[in-house]
């Protein structure tokens, strides 16, 4: 594929860079809220590790909660199926 600024497209023309760096603001984002609702880190401190504030871990949990059909209506799906850091063994 093409480069731009030294990094390769995919052939639909997406640079592979800026998926990484979503990935890792995602995964960033999941560690944040698994250690203020799973480790009781406080919101200034998760942030802190993550590079965030007090402020924007908040707002970042006030969204998931706040999503209706993310986060109330999937509730009842709910069964700790999941294990805690889930997302560390997807590649």
């Amino acid at each position: 594929g093409k480069t731009f600024r030294g990094y390769r497209s995919r052939p639909n023309g997406v640079i592979e860079m800026r998926k990484c760096r979503e990935r890792v603001r995602d995964e960033e984002t999941l560690m944040v809220l698994h250690l203020t609702d799973n480790e009781g880190w406080s919101c200034k401190a998760a942030g802190e590790k993550y590079g965030m504030t007090k402020n924007a871990v908040i707002g970042i949990r006030n969204r998931i909660r706040n999503t209706a059909h993310c986060y109330d209506s999937c509730q009842q799906y709910v069964d700790n199926s999941l294990k805690p850091l889930w997302w560390h063994d997807v590649v």
